[in-house]
């Protein structure tokens, strides 16, 4: 593998060390003439090819990511971003700060979704580029192909199903529309995503689209990724809508906590029904 990495890069790969499993392969950690990368490899190199292509998107729009050094057949090399220890109050400003920036990047068209379909995690997103409505957006092309996986793996019921599919169909009923623009999402803003540099921080692993910004932060809500310090900084540019915790936080949390369903069952179904109990569905 270290030979195929030399030949690929055009460069002799120096050492190449196992570093962590991901979802779709193993993560290594590579040194090429006293650089130092992150080498992601995987048999669905579709993905790998994904993934470059939202961290070069990123990138364009001037939002910290670690930088693309090539994405070639099984491999996408990396640049390694050297963390840093900081005061987690620290730490959660600079969170704030980077998402204040993503979310005001919008795009032209005001329409949801993406470019081209993406991935979360292991699994694909699909987008469409002529869907205006954000609940429609929502209910058909993130809520119900994540219920339909989960169902045909036998992670949740028919049952559930059905609850699902008749809140996808209100959902307009419950959301206010009104003041809700498109916003570039990076998707997975958990904790391991999330890297603190002597800069500032920075994103890995995205999952992106363009949609409600308070959906990044329910997710946010959902893992505890940040804290109260993070909200009060982010609400000072982006104040939070009157219905958020009440209705959008539980709403916007189904999507995420499918995907937990279908990656890992058990306790992410009792918190499906939580966030249905919450709803009163």
């Amino acid at each position: 593998m270290q030979t195929k990495l030399s030949e690929a890069l055009g460069q002799k790969v120096e050492s190449l060390d196992f570093f962590q499993h991901g979802q779709i392969g193993d993560i290594y950690k590579a040194s090429v003439e006293g650089q130092s990368y992150v080498v992601k490899t995987s048999t669905q190199t579709d993905k790998l090819g994904i993934e470059a292509k939202m961290l070069g998107d990123l990138y364009d729009a001037k939002i910290r990511v670690p930088k693309v050094i090539m994405a070639k057949e099984s491999f996408l090399v990396l640049e390694a971003i050297e963390s840093v220890k900081q005061a987690k109050y620290t730490q959660e400003i600079e969170a704030a700060k980077l998402l204040h920036r993503l979310h005001s990047v919008t795009n032209e068209s005001r329409m949801y979704g993406y470019y081209y379909d993406t991935t979360i995690g292991p699994f694909p997103q699909h987008n469409e580029q002529t869907q205006y409505n954000w609940t429609l957006f929502l209910g058909q092309m993130r809520i119900m192909p994540m219920v339909r996986l989960c169902y045909d793996e036998g992670k949740i019921s028919k049952q559930m199903v059905d609850r699902l599919e008749g809140l996808c169909r209100d959902l307009y009923k419950r959301v206010d529309m009104s003041k809700i623009y498109p916003s570039l999402l990076h998707g997975d803003v958990w904790s391991g995503n999330v890297l603190f540099e002597s800069e500032g921080a920075c994103l890995i692993d995205p999952a992106i689209y363009y949609g409600d910004k308070e959906m990044e932060l329910a997710f946010i809500l959902l893992f505890d990724t940040f804290s109260e310090t993070f909200f009060n900084a982010y609400s000072e540019v982006h104040p939070l809508s009157e219905d958020f915790h009440e209705t959008k936080v539980p709403l916007y949390q189904i999507y995420p906590v499918l995907v937990h369903v279908a990656l890992y069952g058990g306790s992410y179904v009792g918190q499906l029904e939580q966030i249905f109990k919450r709803l009163k569905v």
